[in-house]
């Protein structure tokens, strides 16, 4: 969808659009080539290029372009945290090698191997995320990346229509494990989980992730992380939520292993400020803001309610909270259970989408259809003094609510 002069326009076909519709436009902009599966344009353009199936072709190109990168390779996976845990790594990395990691979250069949053709020539490092929501996803993209190395962040309950179940899910992400077990690949494990220890008994290369270089929460009221080294010295970061420790000691252990100095590394996880609607802080003279609003699922809309449960940064407490998607037959279970861990601790705030809906009942007074009609009820209430919680699933898009706050929107 980003046309850039000199590069190669790849066709490819969607729910909503057909990039082949748009080949002459791309080559009149100027790219060098356009690749496409529609037999009309064959021989109407040396700079056209006809193939069977375009999406194939991408894939293809990108695995044979990996094949012949010098750059080290890490795939990282996981239930959460997987966007947060590939920027810390990255810019970790950085501080001593030319590192390269997928923009935002270019994770699935087209994105990948897009991030892979964009490498530059000279990386060392290459970070790929790779998402999924149904099963032999992850299984594909390790075709296609070839990783040495692998990290899985965690094993939620996302994406439960697409998998099934729960243990449905385990299964698709440890075909990661599964692919650097058959390859004579590194896995990252981190022993504090015991799942994923499990997950990886059959590989035989296994870094050890928080073993003897274990980073310790320093409690806080703050928004921020606050976190103590190895050596007992506390350091604080820009990032919301104690449950993204376990990132923190990702990105500690993996700089440690391909020798990034502790000074470095500190200094790389506590710049990095968070612009993508996970894990941010707002703040005004009178509301700080928990934005999280990117992606939510019942493991993640857990974590975030007792992280924000536990400060007292500002005295009163408020949430929005938005539907959790794609959870198939349990979705209404899952909402029941976030409505009543709220309601046993008294938080005030307002739920919004349609299964929350399910679980309250039609004309809820703390019950919202939409982001629009929640920013309505905000704009009428007086949060100062407040701290407010806002996370919810990517398409009920809460960060529309930030205006009623005072914020604006990116």
């Amino acid at each position: 969808r980003k046309l850039i002069p000199n590069s190669i326009f790849w066709a490819l076909k969607g729910e909503n659009f057909d990039g082949n519709t748009f080949v002459h436009d791309a080559l009149n902009f100027g790219c060098a080539y356009a690749v496409t599966d529609r037999s009309e344009y064959r021989e109407t353009d040396p700079r056209i290029l006809v193939v069977e199936d375009t999406l194939d072709a991408l894939q293809q190109t990108a695995n044979y372009a990996r094949s012949q990168m010098a750059a080290v390779v890490i795939g990282i996976t996981g239930s959460n945290g997987k966007t947060t845990t590939k920027e810390l790594i990255y810019r970790v990395l950085s501080k001593r090698f030319r590192a390269y990691a997928t923009p935002g979250n270019f994770n699935n069949h087209i994105g990948l191997p897009l991030t892979i053709l964009s490498t530059p020539a000279d990386t060392e490092f290459l970070l790929l995320e790779m998402g999924d929501n149904h099963p032999g996803e992850i299984a594909a993209l390790c075709a296609i990346a070839l990783p040495e190395y692998g990290f899985i962040t965690n094993v939620g309950k996302d994406h439960i229509e697409g998998f099934g179940s729960f243990a449905a899910n385990k299964l698709a992400k440890k075909e990661l494990y599964d692919f650097l077990a058959a390859t004579g690949g590194k896995a990252f494990v981190p022993v504090a989980d015991k799942d994923l220890v499990s997950m990886a008994s059959a590989i035989e290369n296994v870094v050890q992730i928080g073993s003897d270089d274990a980073l310790v929460l320093v409690p806080s009221d703050s928004p921020f992380l606050k976190y103590a080294d190895p050596e007992g010295m506390e350091h604080i970061t820009l990032i919301s939520g104690d449950y993204n420790l376990p990132n923190l000691q990702a990105a500690f252990s993996i700089g440690r292993y391909f020798g990034v100095s502790p000074v470095d590394i500190h200094q790389a996880v506590c710049s990095y400020q968070p612009q993508n609607l996970r894990s941010q802080i707002l703040e005004s003279p009178t509301i700080t803001v928990f934005l999280d609003t990117y992606n939510a699922n019942p493991s993640s809309m857990l974590l975030a309610l007792e992280n924000f449960y536990s400060k007292n940064h500002r005295p009163h407490k408020f949430f929005v909270i938005g539907d959790m998607l794609e959870l198939g037959e349990e979705s209404t279970k899952e909402h029941r259970d976030i409505v009543d861990w709220v309601t046993r601790r008294n938080i005030e705030g307002l739920f919004v989408g349609a299964e929350f809906e399910k679980v309250l009942g039609e004309g809820h007074p703390r019950h919202c259809t939409n982001a629009a009609e929640a920013a309505e009820k905000l704009g009428g209430l007086s949060l100062s003094a407040h701290q407010i919680l806002v996370k919810g699933s990517r398409g009920i898009r809460l960060e529309k609510v930030l205006p009623a706050l005072g914020f604006t929107v990116g």
